[in-house]
């Protein structure tokens, strides 16, 4: 097969959402799988094929026009290629080893790769020269979701994971790059960048809490020390390494943002989009962040109907209301792809609508929005930025136009969805492919457009072409086969569809010619359909591929047609169960002409179902389980094996051939040949039949000669990975080959299409030839009928599935036809009447098969029409005797009458009611009973855990007159470990003891003892008190300690040792751990003790019911014998005294009736019959009875109450005979009766009250039994609270104990951590200090070879006279300021020429690529310039003269390399600068850690030793204030209450001596007040008359005063005055009258003034307002062009300014020194004032 030549890709389709870049300034370039593909705005198309091992990620750079698409294989290589030449650039390599996960270009000449496992590495290459620079590695927890260079500085990166925020430096020294990263902060803390800093919260209302601002109180805070420890979680959790540093984000349970998109701005600043809509801004500088914008709430979004309250019915006034739309909102998914514009930030996202936001106000707000209507997963802007393309996972390209909402330009619609299939129209140009979801699509062969596309509305599985016509058959999910008219292709329409399955089509494949249609389908029917329009589709037969009982799943179908005209048909099939295996079964049979003319004899049934001997149907199964399948001439076949992947050949056999048994068959290969790499896949031969074609999981498709299997050609236009080739297809004339994939991609191969310039060979030359020649060949043959076929296929009318598909929901649904049926036989039934089964309708979507099922009944129902109906006359002649018997039966008596189901016919039926009756009732009883059994086994559970395992069974005692009820400890048996643990703790601590006594009568003498012991028995030990003897303070006089000290009251209640420590002693870990046990020893001794007093009590009850059981009986006696209605106490033991009886389970509890089986009732029956006998034979003669009722009078003893009921006898004659006729002797009889009556009642009385006497005598003493009784259980109850209080405080202890060793454990967790921390830094300090020392050896060797090129440059400067030496001093002198002449320096100044209308936001601000660029060539165009004859000076030869040029370029060229090294000279110090700084700082944390850890050395030692202890404290011993609910013991002390008590009295004392010097001093102060009030007195007096005395100094003897004095008639003249004034007054009235006259009049006048300048004001406002915008128009303009304005004028206002201000200081200070001489004036005209003298004393 190679020899005939090469399949080069034609065309590629497909488009899955992903990454669509510009990479020209109107080309548009993606991954189209296996390949890149190119699209340009106008529509032009242009694919590559990588010639890489798979395709990895794919980046773009629109500046440089070049793409780097990474493999995806092992050790994979980094491609970049140059559009549109795709000339290889470079190869990056050794940057992965399994996988690159991302690419991205900087502005500039760099390309960073991120790999994905193992590394997760970012690396950073210079991709012009292919050199990796450096690598960082990021953590693996998280996976970056967007990556990004800095567009305006090369040296920023962002990273972004769903937790982090992180910003990348790259810093450089000379050809060393490290990238040094930094964390984004979020608050107000700066936090290092190993400190984990989490992102914000999605809700903006939530407010975190750092641990440092906690000051709740906590228990450990509360204590009564002055020290506690406090550590880190992870140290409490016992974690150490990355999971300590882990802790915080798995405790964190807080929802917070995700960062998915990134885009940055020309000063450095970031936008940050989030997964739930939220925006995200860092400052570039000191990269703080915030969230800018929060999505509104769910309940808050419009159209939402839930609220916080819940579900709220909506009013017509809300109905009414408009609702905003969604579209003026950022929500969830809406910043998924976020891009930077000059007029914003253009968002877009799920949502399918693109925004444009204004981030620059305060307030984020929506200024543009354009509804595209398919969720956006790609956005990029052109170069230009006049552009827009938004890609979509729907698979559309649109193109939009910034600031143009209706510009929206719908590039590419491929659609969406995995292709089901794809097959080729007749004529060969065009091909049509199918989509899961429905969509058939019709593509041009030559180009690979996108013709028209038709939506079936309903889930496709698969789809074939008719060879002769151009129709299009679909199978769909629903059973349906759909029939498309593609005879115009552009406008493809639905024109029939027949149902022939119940479940989905999965195979369509046609003949050869396309006469026929095969089907197939999970259900293992196989149909042939008629393919021709004329016959209208129509299906004409069916068969089944089964062996025997073994039906499976087809999983190929493949047809071969002879010259004959006879189909053959191989079918594989799975009956195994397992897909993945392939098929193991193969069923073939043939279809000729003769077999179709009469189907009605070659199929058994009018189902047209076919006889197996007609179609000489055979089936066996495979020696080796294949996938797919090909047949080819001779019977031969083709497939795929699974065991190793070959290519295998089977020849078919012929069914006269085989063996009659064929379950022992296995249908053998005859040869194998190369195959695929996976397993999986599929066969397919050309239309010629001579070219074999194999495609699979693996991705490629291998092509063979049917001659020549053994050479192949290879092509892989899809990946493994993703799934490999899904489905493949031959073009008519074998010269195109379509291929599509799980990716979504449609590829189109050529044998040696035109564009590549290549040929066939010789050999590929003829079989080329051969194979367009069949394809001709075929094409004239099927002429004819194919004009005929289409002209009627135009004629057919549209087809539509609704009225089939989806019936009407709204109306009410119709009866089925059982219940129309069933209604219709009872009817007949009640008019007995024969009922006659209706002719059965097909359903509105049954099949056709059971279309043609019903068709077979009716010829049934024809054929056997006579037979029927004598049936049912028959039927209904035996239903009216019934009927009659039955009318017979309830006329007769009940004895006679006959049950309802004797006269049931149908024994079967009764019988198998019957049995489903048992089957039932069997599986109820199997329920009940596993029931039963569960809660029994968990009875047993139960039972064995809290009642047999128990040694002491839990049980309480009750009180008789009350409810107080005291319980027991139930206690469980010691487990050995448990009492060889206390037997070594105590052995152990009786050898301490021992040990310790030794070491002490060792080294203290017998006298030094004994006085010791004498002098602390003297000295140390306080008098005791009443308090001390009841808590027992200190030590008693043998030393052991009291309760007080010991913490508990343990001793007192069984639970005391000699072997406990002293709570002042527990310093080690083993002392704590032998404490506890003791402990708990204790405790259970002290349950121990409690037990036994309770048995005691519980005996005691117990004695005590039987003491009431025995009075009880005679009560009872009693009560009997006087006749009373009194109610006997009859205490008993309750559930809780006798819990045993919870066990066991009386009959009179149960009250369901018992369940007895047969074996059971005949048992008791028999049992019942026996007592019967009994009892009738001991009634018959018995001989003690008799003797003991004639000797005895039926009793063994005479008791006296017996005889006492027994009546006197009265005589006869007293009942026979009138009183009067008694004689005398029988009145003496009466009288001797009536003496006896009388004394009888005598007896019976005295004996009456003798029972009521000893009656209530029993009774008392039961009472008084009882109180005894609860007072005894009270006592007990009293004492198990304070057994219970013991039992708490040994539990306390146990418990502080037990924490004191987990604080312990925190500890020694913590200075592990430390110890990892201090290595861990230690090792970076090492790589730090070697970092820093090749840095300066570096910069050292740097700077000489600086310093050489600088002494170089100086030196060709001063050889400038040697160097033209041979020219006059005057040239010379000429010539060197020439030499020194250099063009001027190119400024880049920002905003000028057409950057200020493009919309590139970093128009003005190029990379540094790019002015470094421009400045290059400004130097070489202004040193052309400098070099032009034009400037030679005269008299300059010019080869001198282009000796100077040269000489002087040269000395540029020095210069501006100087200069270079200079800039890498200075940035190589700055990097060991920061170098140096790093190491300074991890010097510095390892000194902090070394301090942490000396501090939690200090802290664990004062922990060990400040012992926390427990003691007992009586009511009034704490004098500490209580605090809100836990105490506060850190500020207070211990000590003896003895110290307490000698301070009171001696506060006592000093306060009587304080309280009689202050009387004394009371008395004494009376005085001193008294005296000091007389001197106050004297003093005011003194003052008074001074103020007097200045009074008449300083009063003024004024003209009136004169007058008074001088005047004789003083009086006199004062009236004149007054009638002066009053005259006056009267005058003054007058003209104040005219003058009020006056004013009103000119306040009118005012009025009217005022109400003409309101208006003037009013026109002026409104003229202001005009001017204001002018004002603000005119000031936005100088703004604007105020950069561009010379300064010149500045100075001069600056100069005017200054001297304005400095009139305005000389001013304000001359007028001060003006007030200061008024002031002055004013104190020297009143020192000139006459007045008095002042007289002194």
């Amino acid at each position: 097969m190679d020899q005939i030549g090469n399949l080069e890709l034609s065309w590629a389709q497909g488009y899955s959402g992903g990454k669509a870049n510009y990479i020209d300034k109107d080309v548009i370039c993606y991954l189209c799988g296996h390949n890149i593909k190119f699209v340009a705005e106008d529509g032009a198309e242009t694919v590559f094929n990588f010639p890489g091992e798979g395709v990895g990620p794919f980046a773009a750079h629109s500046l440089s026009r070049c793409f780097a698409v990474a493999e995806q294989c092992l050790n994979p290589k980094i491609y970049v290629f140059v559009y549109p030449t795709f000339r290889k650039l470079s190869i990056l390599e050794n940057g992965a080893k399994l996988e690159y996960s991302q690419l991205f270009f900087s502005s500039s000449d760099f390309l960073c790769s991120l790999s994905g496992i193992p590394e997760f590495e970012l690396t950073l290459w210079n991709f012009q020269n292919g050199s990796k620079l450096c690598t960082f590695a990021l953590s693996r927890e998280n996976i970056p979701t967007s990556l990004s260079f800095n567009p305006g500085n090369w040296r920023q990166l962002c990273v972004t994971t769903e937790k982090t925020i992180s910003m990348l430096t790259i810093e450089q020294s000379d050809k060393y790059y490290v990238m040094q990263p930094s964390v984004v902060q979020f608050g107000k803390f700066n936090w290092p960048y190993n400190r984990r800093v989490r992102l914000p919260p999605t809700d903006p209302d939530i407010e975190e809490e750092d641990e440092r601002d906690r000051e709740i109180p906590t228990r450990a805070s509360t204590r009564m020390t002055r020290y506690t420890v406090d550590v880190p979680k992870a140290a409490k959790a016992g974690l150490v390494g990355e999971m300590a540093e882990q802790l915080d984000d798995i405790q964190d349970q807080t929802d917070r943002v995700k960062p998915v998109s990134q885009i940055w701005t020309p000063i450095g600043d970031l936008y940050i989009g989030c997964k739930g809509g939220q925006l995200i801004k860092v400052d570039g500088e000191t990269h703080k962040a915030q969230v800018i914008y929060y999505p509104p709430k769910v309940p808050d979004t419009p159209g939402s109907r839930m609220s916080s309250a819940g579900i709220q019915r909506e009013s017509m006034v809300d109905m009414k209301q408009p609702v905003e739309d969604v579209s003026d909102m950022l929500l969830e998914g809406s910043v998924n792809c976020i891009g930077l514009h000059k007029r914003g930030l253009y968002c877009a996202g799920t949502d399918g609508t693109v925004r444009l936001v204004d981030v620059k106000s305060s307030d984020v707000n929506i200024i543009e929005k354009c509804h595209i209507g398919v969720p956006v997963t790609s956005m990029a802007f052109s170069p230009s930025y006049r552009h827009l393309v938004l890609g979509s996972s729907h698979g559309t390209l649109h193109l939009y136009e910034p600031g143009a909402p209706d510009s929206l330009k719908l590039l590419k619609d491929l659609h969406h969805g995995l292709f089901v299939g794809i097959s080729c129209l007749p004529g060969n140009e065009h091909c049509v492919t199918a989509r899961e979801g429905g969509e058939l699509q019709v593509w041009s062969i030559d180009k690979g457009h996108l013709v028209s596309s038709y939506n079936v509305g309903v889930p496709v599985f698969s789809i074939a072409c008719s060879p002769m016509l151009h129709v299009c058959a679909l199978g769909t999910a629903g059973g349906f086969i759909y029939y498309l008219d593609l005879t115009n292709v552009e406008e493809p329409r639905l024109i029939q569809g027949v149902k022939v399955y119940e479940g989905p089509v999965m195979q369509l494949v046609y003949q050869d010619e396309g006469r026929y249609l095969l089907s197939a389908s999970e259900e293992g029917h196989i149909f042939i359909i008629d393919g021709r329009a004329t016959e209208n589709f129509k299906p004409l037969a069916h068969t089944e591929t089964c062996m025997e009982d073994a039906k499976g799943e087809i999983q190929a179908v493949t047809t071969y047609t002879d010259a004959k005209n006879t189909m053959s048909v191989v079918v594989t099939h799975n009956t195994s169960g397992n897909k993945r295996m392939g098929a193991n079964c193969l069923t073939t049979f043939e279809v000729s002409d003769d077999v179709m003319r009469d189907l009605r004899y070659n199929c058994n049934s009018l189902k047209y179902d076919f006889k197996d001997k007609s179609i000489k149907k055979v089936s066996v199964k495979l020696a080796v389980p294949s996938y797919g399948a090909a047949i080819s001439e001779g019977n031969t076949m083709f497939t795929m094996a699974q065991n190793n992947k070959a290519v295998q050949q089977h020849t078919l056999p012929r069914l006269e051939e085989l063996p009659k048994d064929l379950r022992k068959f296995r249908l053998e290969p005859v040869s194998e040949f190369q195959g695929h790499q996976l397993p999986g896949g599929r066969v397919l031969l050309s239309p010629h039949h001579k070219w074999l074609a194999t495609y699979g999981a693996d991705g490629s498709v291998l092509l063979r000669t049917i001659g020549q299997m053994d050479k192949t050609v290879c092509i892989t236009p899809h990946d493994y990975r993703i799934g490999g080739v899904k489905c493949m297809a031959f073009g008519e004339d074998s010269q195109n080959i379509f291929t599509t994939g799980y990716d979504g991609v449609l590829t189109c191969y050529s044998w040696n299409p035109p564009l590549t310039g290549r040929s066939y060979t010789p050999t590929g030359s003829g079989k080329a030839k051969s194979a367009i020649e069949a394809a001709r060949a075929k094409k004239s043959r099927l002429m004819t009928s194919q004009k005929e076929e289409n002209e009627h296929l135009a004629n057919m009318a549209d087809w539509t599935p609704e009225d089939i598909m989806r019936p009407s929901s709204d109306k009410i649904p119709p009866m089925s036809r059982e219940e129309k049926e069933k209604v219709k036989r009872d009817e007949a039934l009640e008019r007995d009447e024969i009922y006659k089964t209706p002719t059965p309708v097909p359903e509105p979507d049954a099949t056709w098969l059971q279309v043609q099922e019903l068709e077979s009944f009716k010829e049934e129902d024809k054929q056997y029409a006579d037979v029927k109906k004598n049936l049912r006359v028959s039927i209904r002649d035996m239903r009216r005797t019934l009927q009659s018997m039955l009318k017979n039966n309830e006329t007769l008596p009940e004895i006679e009458q006959l049950n309802r189901h004797e006269f049931d016919l149908d024994i079967e039926e009764q019988l198998r009611l019957q049995a489903e009756a048992d089957q039932e009732v069997e599986r109820v009883r199997e329920e009940i009973e596993f029931e039963n059994l569960a809660k029994m086994y968990l009875r047993e559970m139960i039972k064995r855990e809290c009642w047999d395992d128990m040694v002491v069974k839990g049980r309480a005692v009750q009180a008789f007159n009350s409810n107080l009820e005291v319980s027991n400890f139930p206690m469980r048996e010691r487990l050995p470990e448990t009492v060889k643990l206390i037997e070594k703790v105590t052995k152990r601590r009786q050898v301490e003891i021992a040990e310790a006594k030794a070491l002490d009568d060792r080294h203290i003498p017998m006298p030094k003892r004994k006085a010791r012991k004498e002098l602390i028995e003297t000295t140390s030990k306080p008098a005791p008190t009443t308090a001390d003897d009841e808590l027992g303070e200190g030590e008693d006089d043998e030393g052991r300690e009291q309760p007080s000290t010991t913490g508990s009251l343990g001793a007192q209640y069984g639970g005391g040792s000699e072997l406990f420590y002293s709570q002042f002693e527990l310093h080690s870990r083993e002392q704590k751990i032998n404490q506890i046990v003791l402990l708990e020893d204790a405790i259970y001794r002290i349950k121990q003790v409690f037990n036994k007093d309770f048995d005691e009590l519980f005996i005691k009850k117990e004695q005590e019911i039987g003491k009431i059981k025995e009075k009880n009986k005679r009560i009872r006696k009693i009560i009997a014998d006087l006749d009373l209605a009194e109610e006997v106490i009859e205490p008993s033991m309750g559930v809780a005294e006798k819990p045993e009886t919870l066990l066991t389970v009386e009959d009179d509890e149960v009250k369901v009736e018992r369940y007895y089986t047969p074996e059971q009732r005949k048992a008791i029956e028999k049992k019942e019959k026996e007592e019967e006998e009994r009892r009738a034979r001991e009634r018959g003669d018995n001989q003690r009875e008799r003797a003991l009722n004639q000797m005895m009078g039926g009793v063994l003893e005479i008791k006296k109450e017996d005889e006492l009921k027994k009546d006197v006898p009265k005589p006869a004659f007293m009942t026979q005979k009138d009183e009067n006729d008694w004689s005398e002797e029988e009145q003496k009889l009466a009288k001797d009766y009536e003496k006896k009556v009388k004394d009888l009642q005598e007896e019976r009385e005295k004996y009456r009250k003798q029972l009521e006497t000893e009656l209530r005598k029993n009774q008392s003493l039961i009472q008084e039994g009882m109180a005894g009784f609860d007072e005894m259980l009270n006592t007990v109850f009293m004492k198990k609270i304070k057994v219970m209080m013991v039992i708490y405080q040994e539990e306390l202890k146990i418990l502080r104990l037990r924490y004191s060793l987990l604080v312990e454990e925190e500890l020694e967790t913590r200075e592990s951590e430390l110890n990892r921390l201090v290595e861990h830094k230690k090792h970076l300090k090492t790589l730090a200090t070697q970092a820093v020392m090749e840095t300066r050896k570096n910069v050292d060797n740097y700077r000489e070879q600086y310093d050489i090129l600088l002494a170089e440059d100086k030196v060709m400067d001063k050889a400038f006279k040697r160097e033209f030496n041979d020219v006059s001093a005057v040239q010379q002198d000429q010539l060197y300021r020439l030499f020194k002449r250099r063009p001027r320096a190119l400024k880049i100044t920002r905003g000028e020429g057409d950057n200020i209308t493009l919309p590139n936001p970093f128009a003005d601000r190029p990379s540094t690529a790019r002015q470094n660029a421009q400045s290059k060539a400004y130097m070489d165009q202004a040193m052309d310039d400098l070099d032009k004859q034009s400037n030679c000076p005269e008299g300059v030869e010019p080869q001198v003269w282009e000796r100077l040029c040269m000489y002087r370029r040269q000395k540029v060229e020095n210069e501006n390399l100087l200069k270079l090294r200079a800039h890498i000279l200075a940035e190589m110090q700055q990097f060991q600068q920061k170098r140096q700084e790093e190491d300074d700082q991890l010097k510095n944390d390892i000194d902090s850690i070394g301090e942490q850890l000396n501090k939690l050395r200090d802290d664990r030692t004062r922990f060990n030793l400040n012992l926390e202890v427990q003691l007992l404290l009586k009511q009034g011993q704490v004098e500490v204030d209580a605090g809100s609910f836990i105490h506060d013991y850190k500020d207070s002390a211990l000590i003896h209450r003895n110290v307490v008590e000698d301070l009171n009295g001696t506060i006592k004392q000093l306060g009587e001596s304080k309280i009689a010097s202050m009387v004394e001093s009371k008395d004494f102060r009376k005085g001193i007040i008294q005296l000091e009030w007389e001197h106050k007195k004297m003093l005011m007096v003194i003052e008074d008359l001074q103020n007097k005395m200045k009074d008449v100094q300083f009063m003024k003897v004024t003209r009136e005063i004169q007058l008074f004095l001088n005047s004789p008639d003083y009086e006199g003249r004062k009236s004149e005055e007054v009638g002066k004034l009053e005259l006056t007054i009267l005058q003054q009235k007058r003209i104040h009258e005219k003058t009020l006259d006056d004013k009103n009049k000119s306040l009118r006048d005012l009025e009217r003034t005022i109400k003409q300048k309101e208006n003037d004001n009013e026109q002026l406002l409104k003229e202001l307002e005009d001017l204001n915008v002018s004002v603000h128009e005119r000031r936005h303009i100088e703004q604007v062009n105020a950069d561009r304005r010379s300064d010149a004028g500045s100075e001069k206002r600056y100069q005017e300014i200054v001297q304005r201000r400095k009139l305005v200081d000389l001013a304000k200070a001359q007028a001060q020194e003006v007030a200061v001489l008024r002031a002055e004036v004013e104190r020297l005209r009143m020192r000139t004032f006459p007045a008095l003298v002042q007289v002194e004393h």
